[in-house]
């Protein structure tokens, strides 16, 4: 009895180990995404260059190895700024590629003037 409930654990745990393996490329992609959108509105008020140092502080400080040239920043004269960036990242289970994942995120802003 006692030798399966621990069984039964081992098991519930290698699902969720799983779960949040098959989860984590695409958690990273969401968070990836919310600091490009971040970079892009400061890239309204900023030039291209100086959000490309923004925007490579900001991957760096969250633990990922992109670098300024990784990314494509395109701004016009209205100040509309759009960022994007393709990589690959894998579904590893057990030290074991499951699948590697090509992902494509593209943020758009524009600047905001505020008038009263």
């Amino acid at each position: 009895m006692m030798f399966r409930k621990i069984v039964g654990y081992a098991v519930l745990l290698a699902l969720i180990w799983i779960a949040v393996s098959i989860a984590r490329p695409y958690w990273h992609k969401y968070w990836i995404g919310q600091d490009i959108e971040t970079a892009a509105i400061f890239g309204t008020k900023n030039s291209v260059s100086d959000t490309r140092e923004f925007l490579t502080k900001k991957m760096r400080d969250a633990g990922h190895s992109f670098t300024g040239n990784d990314f494509k920043i395109a701004k016009d004269e209205k100040n509309n700024v759009t960022i994007s960036l393709a990589y690959y990242d894998k579904i590893n289970i057990f030290g074991i590629t499951l699948s590697e994942l090509e992902f494509t995120i593209e943020k758009s802003k524009s600047e905001v003037k505020e008038t009263f």
